[in-house]
């Protein structure tokens, strides 16, 4: 760090109200005085996010991440800590004069922030070129034949790569970007092994551009379409995965839809581009599309955060055995995260974006009103296309729909599709359940070993580093350091109260706490030079620190301080060092008893030791007030 004045850093960190600058990115719920929601860091069901407004930090109590607000958006959206920090300053119009730093991490962000500016760049040029190039009038065509006119392209930035590679690459020597930037820009790509400037063509050519925005906004990647049948490459070509762009974590359009989803609780999921596009255009903003990618977990949680946990998904795919598929995977995916999961089948040959142009908007929103919950569509969809004449076929059937109801942890729901299976295939209920169950001990045997493989890679990275070592589970009981409850709280207090850390650091620390194991994180507390009162403060501090003490001071900081009634905070820290000083005395006692136990002890040691377990005892008994209560 450094290249930030602190003065500068405890400015963004007051400036920038946690509370707005989270919830711009996904919804949160009042709970009592604090802000929860799904984190968006690890996977989890139920809410363990919290953010604090009162101490302006957030803290996961599931996997243990926390932090102030600059560390939120650095953590959310990758970014190093002065690019989130710069991000922030510029949200709450803070100019920022930057201080001596190191050449090469500054080096390494400048890059990153390069690449940032390339792709909004290159797709301003894309979009001139698709208005203004004659080379572009098939891409114009296109859109034409689709209904998009000229406000839609601009509204959705369309563009237009032309098809010789020299022009893309050209204009990026124009506008000052190296090859490298282009190829690790995801905008061009090498030539076989080959790493000279000659070795490079453009990635994307005599394709319709869509530019690809993270859910705030800034473009990071693009899809490419084909406008010639006899193209090279799929029908789509998206950019690769770079240091900006993770296509498992990347829904299109949902820059522009999450605040409709948020509003609806509601979420519509189609397969490609245009037809989000054009389901949008008709009024549907509450849409999104993946980007011709498996649906992951990751994607389920992003869309959990938007519609809540009580809010529901609707798959709008293709009628064809590919779409059912699609359909089937992203259900068992999404019923992971408790969501509830309609689908919307489209008839035969069509797309969403199709049935709107021959049928109107009505017919799609027919069919997305009357989409049927995952289990009916499936039990219809294979009524139709199987012959379930026979106890064995419907049993074969069932066994299929028991693997997808096995992944539903709500034991109400479980019940009533095991009912809802039972009555319409006209099977057994024993049957059903036990079909269940073994799919059910299916799923945990997977999760275990999936876990301990994640386990076993966690291990290793540790075993490389331990500074790295992340938390477990958000934990503090498990580590000694703060495991012992009275060294916990005299933490929280040097944390959390400025009155009680300005009473105890005047004082030098008790050398009784040399005594106690795991006071290590308490003396740093104690000699630091922090303002509690400070958020900037705190976060200066913060950065010193281990990736398992970040978690520490996370989690202590966005615990309520304890309820004292009658007495002041400092007369509880009083009393938590004096149990401290009693602790010690009580390790020091047992460490002669069982040096007495030594055979054959000279006799001087052994009176020696009696002297001082004597003294011990008597202080025992009275052990007083480490400082003055006044």
């Amino acid at each position: 760090m450094g290249q930030i004045p602190r003065e500068t850093i405890e400015r963004i960190i007051d400036e920038n109200d946690i509370v707005e600058v989270v919830g711009s990115y996904f919804p949160l719920k009042r709970a009592g005085t604090r802000m929860v929601a799904l984190c968006p860091f690890h996977n989890e069901k139920t809410p363990s996010f919290g953010v604090n407004p009162h101490r302006q930090i957030f803290h996961c109590f599931g996997c243990g991440v926390g932090g102030d607000v600059i560390k939120f958006v650095q953590m959310y959206e990758n970014l190093e800590f002065p690019d989130a920090a710069k991000k922030l300053a510029e949200r709450a119009g803070i100019p920022i004069v930057e201080q001596a730093y190191d050449a090469k991490d500054e080096a390494k962000r400048q890059f990153r922030r390069e690449l940032q500016t390339l792709q909004k760049k290159i797709s301003e040029w894309y979009h001139r070129c698709l208005l203004r190039s004659p080379q572009a009038q098939p891409a114009r065509d296109y859109l034409k034949s689709r209904g998009f006119g000229i406000e839609v392209a601009k509204r959705w930035q369309f563009g237009y790569a032309p098809a010789e590679s020299r022009h893309t690459m050209d204009w990026g020597k124009k506008e000052g970007y190296t090859v490298r930037h282009l190829v690790e820009g995801g905008i061009a790509q090498w030539e076989e092994e080959r790493r000279s400037s000659d070795g490079a063509y453009a990635r994307f050519r005599h394709r319709l551009m869509f530019p690809i925005a993270k859910d705030f906004g800034d473009v990071i990647a693009f899809s490419g379409r084909v406008l010639s049948p006899d193209q090279k490459g799929g029908k789509y070509v998206n950019s690769p995965e770079t240091v900006l762009f993770d296509k498992s974590k990347t829904f299109f359009g949902l820059d522009k839809s999450k605040r409709a989803i948020v509003r609806e609780n509601r979420a519509i999921v189609v397969e490609g581009q245009l037809d989000m596009i054009s389901a949008f255009e008709a009024g549907f903003e509450n849409i999104v599309a993946p980007l011709g990618t498996a649906f992951t977990d990751q994607h389920a949680r992003i869309l959990k955060r938007q519609v809540g946990e009580s809010g529901e998904i609707v798959l709008c795919y293709d009628s064809d055995t590919a779409g059912y598929n699609a359909a089937v995977k992203a259900f068992q995916v999404l019923a992971r995260e408790g969501l509830l999961v309609r689908v919307a089948m489209l008839p035969n040959g069509e797309d969403p974006d199709s049935l709107i142009r021959s049928q109107g908007p009505e017919a799609l929103r027919a069919l997305l009103e009357d989409a049927p919950e995952f289990f009916d569509f499936q039990i219809d969809r294979h009524g139709g296309t199987r012959n379930l004449d026979s106890l064995r076929d419907r049993l074969a059937f069932v066994r299929e729909l028991s693997h997808n109801i096995a992944l539903i942890e709500d034991k109400m729901l479980q019940d009533s599709l095991i009912n809802r299976v039972t009555t319409r295939l006209e099977v057994g209920d024993a049957d059903v359940r036990r079909l269940v169950a073994e799919a059910k001990s299916d799923h945990l045997r997977t999760e275990r070993s999936q876990k301990k493989r994640e386990e076993a890679e966690i291990r290793r990275q540790n075993q490389k580093d331990p500074r790295s070592a992340p938390p477990s589970q958000g934990s503090l009981s498990g580590d000694q350091t703060l495991s012992n409850r009275t060294l916990r709280l005299l933490c929280q207090l040097l944390l959390n109260d400025e009155e009680t850390r300005a009473s105890l650091v005047r004082h030098p620390q008790p050398e009784f706490l040399r005594d106690v194991p795991g006071t290590e994180f308490l003396s740093r507390l104690w000699s630091a030079e922090i303002d509690v009162s400070s958020m900037g403060s705190i976060s200066l501090f913060n950065d010193e620190l281990t990736p398992v003490e970040q978690s520490w001071l996370s989690q202590l900081r966005a615990e309520d301080l304890p309820d004292t009634g009658e007495a002041s905070l400092y007369d509880l820290a009083l009393d938590c060092l004096q149990s401290l000083h009693r602790k010690a005395l009580q390790n020091r006692r047992d460490a002669i008893k069982s040096r007495l136990r030594t055979p054959h002890l000279p006799g001087s040691e052994v009176e020696s030791l009696n002297k001082e377990l004597l003294d011990l005892l008597g202080r025992l008994s009275d052990i007083p007030p480490p400082f003055s209560k006044a």
